[in-house]
C-alpha cells in the first residue's frame, strides 16, 4: 500500500511526500512503513515512489538490515529438523555449533562478503578435513536467506574451495584381519571371555560371522533372532538422538534391511546368550519377556554402550598382542575374506552387509590381502603367457 500527498510547511510552501511499505521482517512478517519528503512536485514524488516501487518488485522487500546469520539459523532449523533422522540432525547441529556459527553468526546477514566466506573456508580447509562439507552446510543458510528474500546473492557461491591437501608420505592403515588373524582372534575370544563374558562372546562372534555393522547388532531385539531358521532380522540401528543420546532410529538405507542367515556355532552361541541373558535380569528384577527385550541389553535393560565392544576388542588385542584394528574393523575383515574366498558373489555379499550398490562394496573394500594380490598377479601373468 503506497501513497502520494501534499504537506505544508511552516512558511506557507507546500511540498509533496509519498509513503510505502518498504521492508517486511522475515519471522515474524510484520511490515514496516517508510515516508519520503521534500518534493517540489507531485511528479517528482511519483517517479521517486516508481522506482521504490520496481525495486520491491524485482528484488522483494528491503528485509530488517540487521537479521544475523544466527537468526536466519534458527529460523531455517526449525524447518530443517523435520526433513532430516534425529541423528543426522544431531551431527548438522554439532557442525553448525562447532564450527560455522562462532564463524558467521554474529554477523548481519546482508553484511557478509564473499571476501569474509573465502577468508573462512581457506581457515577450515587448513584446520578440518570435511571443510568441503562444512561450507556446503554454511552456505544453506544464505540459500534460506535468499528465499526469504532477505538477501539477493548468496556470497558463498563466489567461495573458491582451497585444493585438499593430501600427505608428503601417504599412510595406509589395514584396518582388517586375514583369515588367519581372524581365526587367531576368535580363539582368544573364547578363551579370554567364554563363561566369564558371553556377552562379549555373542557380539563379536556375529559381528565377526555376518558383517553387520555394530550399531545394527546392539540394537537387535530377541525377537529378531530366530533360532528355528537361523537368521537374525535388522531393520533398525542405533542413532544418537538431538540431545547427543543413544536411541534406536531407522537403518542407514533401505538396502540395510535384511535378513542375515547365521551357522550353526553362532546360532548355539546365541542360544546360551540367551538363557544366560534371561537368568542375569530376572536376578536384576528385570521381566525379559517383553516384545521390545533387547538382545544384548546392558545392566539396567536398556540400550548397551556403542563403546562397550570397543573396549572388549582393545582388551583383548592387548593382552594377546593381535594386529590393532577397530570393531569396524571386523566388518571390514568379513568382507575381505569373503571377497577372497571366491565362495560367495558380489550380490551376496552386498546383501549381507548392505551396502546399496555394488560399486560402493568394491570401492570401499578394494583392500585384499596380500595373498590375494599375490594369486591374482599369477593368475593375470598365466592366462596372458608373457
Amino acid at each position: 500500500m503506497s501513497s502520494i500527498t501534499q504537506y505544508e510547511l511552516a512558511d506557507g510552501s507546500k511540498m509533496w511526500r509519498y509513503q510505502c511499505t518498504i521492508s517486511k521482517d522475515p519471522i515474524t512478517g510484520k511490515k514496516k512503513r517508510t515516508t519520503k519528503r521534500g518534493f517540489s512536485t507531485k511528479k517528482q514524488a511519483e517517479i521517486a515512489l516508481s522506482r521504490v516501487l520496481t525495486n520491491i518488485d524485482n528484488y522483494g522487500y528491503q528485509e530488517n538490515q540487521n537479521v544475523t546469520y544466527k537468526g536466519v539459523y534458527d529460523y531455517f532449523m526449525e524447518s530443517y529438523q523435520n526433513t532430516v533422522k534425529e541423528s543426522t540432525l544431531n551431527h548438522v547441529i554439532s557442525m553448525f555449533n562447532y564450527h560455522i556459527l562462532p564463524a558467521l553468526g554474529k554477523y548481519p546477514i546482508k553484511k557478509i562478503t564473499a571476501q569474509q566466506c573465502q577468508a573462512i573456508v581457506n581457515d577450515w580447509s587448513t584446520e578440518l578435513k570435511d571443510y568441503r562439507k562444512i561450507k556446503n552446510y554454511a552456505a544453506l543458510i544464505f540459500k534460506e536467506a535468499r528465499r526469504l528474500k532477505i538477501i539477493y546473492s548468496d556470497p558463498m557461491e563466489f567461495v573458491i574451495l582451497p585444493q585438499m591437501r593430501e600427505p608428503t608420505v601417504k599412510v595406509v592403515k589395514e584396518n582388517f584381519w586375514d583369515r588367519d588373524q581372524l581365526q587367531t582372534f576368535y580363539e582368544c575370544l573364547i578363551k579370554e571371555y567364554s563363561g566369564r563374558n558371553d556377552k562379549a562372546v555373542a557380539i563379536l562372534r556375529v559381528l565377526a560371522m555376518t558383517g553387520a555393522r555394530k550399531a545394527e547388532i546392539l540394537a537387535l531385539q530377541v525377537k529378531d533372532y530366530n533360532p528355528i531358521n537361523k537368521t537374525i532380522t535388522i531393520n533398525k540401528t542405533i542413532t544418537r538422538d538431538i540431545n547427543n543420546k543413544q536411541t534406536i532410529g531407522t537403518t542407514k538405507t533401505p538396502a540395510s534391511n535384511r535378513i542375515l542367515s547365521l551357522d550353526d556355532k553362532t546360532v548355539s552361541i546365541l542360544n546360551n546368550w540367551i538363557k544366560t541373558m534371561r537368568r542375569n535380569m530376572f536376578i536384576l528384577g528385570f521381566n525379559t519377556n517383553k516384545t521390545d527385550q533387547l538382545l544384548f541389553p546392558n545392566t539396567k535393560n536398556k540400550l548397551l554402550s556403542l563403546m562397550k565392544p570397543n573396549s572388549w576388542l582393545d582388551h583383548i588385542i592387548d593382552k594377546y598382542d593381535l594386529k590393532r584394528i577397530t570393531v569396524h574393523g571386523i566388518r571390514h575383515s568379513y568382507i575381505s575374506a569373503a571377497l577372497e574366498s571366491n565362495e560367495l558373489t558380489i550380490k551376496q555379499i552386498q546383501h549381507q552387509v548392505g551396502h546399496q550398490n555394488a560399486d560402493t562394496l568394491l570401492n570401499t573394500y578394494a583392500h585384499l590381502s596380500k595373498k590375494s594380490d599375490r594369486e591374482t598377479a599369477e593368475k593375470f601373468s598365466e592366462y596372458v603367457s608373457i
